[in-house]
């Protein structure tokens, strides 16, 4: 009874050293990447896609060390002294994620790795969320059966308002499928609020109509690129008997040096307002020209953004068109040789009334400076600096970026 009862006390003792032990060999922290701040609009745009550049051949190729979910914002970094160790990390159930959990094997000894759960996000929360707020994520961590202990991070939470567009290479995470590492450029994150299934549209759009400009939007169904031209003018003419200025309020609070993001009103925001800086304006006429089968691109370079059209469906012929000008109070028209050739052709077929007007002033300026600066610009635009971008707002749909979906609430 006695050898028995020493027997037990020995199996006890080694359990509980070999616990002892395998706590020592683990090393793990909670991490979160994009500067411990969680943006609502890239979850949402991104939740069932992640856009990958064709020539980034190192973001299409498996990392062994970046475990669980590929693009994962939130997880742990884990090392631990042994070989195949069996690892259970779980994140806890908070007010925008649901808990989940990832279960697997750490082959090498010694070495990190990254392990991001599938994070199940609620959604419509997310949607919701029109201020910033500070959030407490927590994981617990077994390893080889035995608790590791619970640590905890404190995200901010920003709005759905405010689009990431870029990130520096000051961000360091073990490796992110190069998405953080570098200047990474997140531009087509902006297509998600270019919205062209937004019911305020057909109102503008019918308003448009009421300009007499034009008595039908057909798109391409032109013969001359002049004629798309005219039905641009013709929202733009109706957006500003609207009243709709340029505001040049850019402040995102809550702002960061690693992480480049941008405030942008809704749809419904920035005609409620009656104001847009230079992204709500190219987002709104990026989704009104979506709408009447326009093609569109978002235009970005130093600090602004303006937009760009398609003269026709082969895309070989575009111009730009700077938003800022509408409802701008000291319009003027100044013809040029060098004006692109459909708003030379426009300016012939309008009747002197209409050319005396604000409207077309202010649009004809509006074309002069966004085509100026898309020539301009030309190299830039074809290098890779992340600064100079050209959004193509289908390749941006072609590749899972769908618009935010609208809401009558905040």
């Amino acid at each position: 009874m006695k050898h028995t009862g020493a027997l037990v006390f020995s199996s006890l003792l080694a359990l509980a050293l070999s616990s002892v032990k395998g706590a020592d060999a683990l090393e793990w922290t909670p991490e979160a990447n994009m500067d411990h701040q969680l943006f609502p609009s890239m979850i949402i745009a991104t939740a069932s896609v992640r856009p990958i550049e064709e020539d980034d051949i190192e973001a299409k190729e498996p990392d062994p060390y970046l475990l669980g979910e590929r693009f994962g914002l939130v997880g742990v970094a884990i090392k631990h002294a042994g070989e195949n160790a069996k690892v259970k990390v779980t994140l806890k159930e908070n007010d925008l994620m649901a808990a989940t959990t990832w279960e697997g094997v750490l082959p090498e000894a010694d070495h990190d790795y990254y392990v991001a759960p599938k994070v199940n996000y609620k959604f419509e929360r997310l949607r919701t969320m029109t201020q910033q707020m500070p959030l407490n994520i927590s994981f617990a961590v077994d390893v080889d059966g035995i608790s590791a202990g619970e640590k905890h991070e404190t995200l901010q939470v920003r709005s759905i308002n405010d689009c990431p567009f870029g990130v520096s290479n000051k961000e360091e995470t073990l490796n992110d499928e190069n998405f953080i590492a570098g200047s990474a450029d997140i531009g087509w994150m902006f297509a998600a609020y270019v919205n062209e299934n937004h019911p305020l549209l057909d109102k503008i759009l019918q308003e448009a109509l009421g300009t007499k400009i034009i008595d039908a939007f057909p798109g391409y169904q032109v013969a001359d690129p002049a004629d798309v031209v005219k039905q641009v003018f013709a929202i733009w003419s109706a957006l500003q008997k609207r009243g709709i200025k340029y505001s040049s309020t850019t402040t995102t609070p809550g702002g960061s040096e690693v992480v480049n993001s941008q405030y942008v009103r809704f749809i419904d925001q920035s005609l409620t307002n009656t104001q847009a800086n230079c992204v709500d304006g190219s987002v709104l006429f990026a989704s009104i020209l979506r709408k009447v089968s326009i093609n569109s691109f978002l235009v970005t370079i130093p600090g602004h953004m303006y937009v760009g059209f398609y003269l026709g469906p082969d895309k070989s012929q575009f111009v730009g068109l700077e938003t800022t000008a509408i409802g701008a109070a000291d319009a003027s028209e100044t013809e040029r040789d060098d004006d692109p050739a459909p708003l030379k052709t426009l300016r012939k077929k309008l009747d002197a009334k209409i050319r005396g007007e604000k409207d077309w002033k202010t649009f004809a300026r509006a074309i002069q400076v966004g085509s100026d600066d898309l020539k301009k610009n030309k190299e830039q635009f074809e290098s890779t600096d992340p600064a100079y971008q050209l959004i193509d707002l289908d390749e941006a749909r072609s590749k899972g970026i769908m618009p935010f979906p609208y809401t009558a609430g905040p």
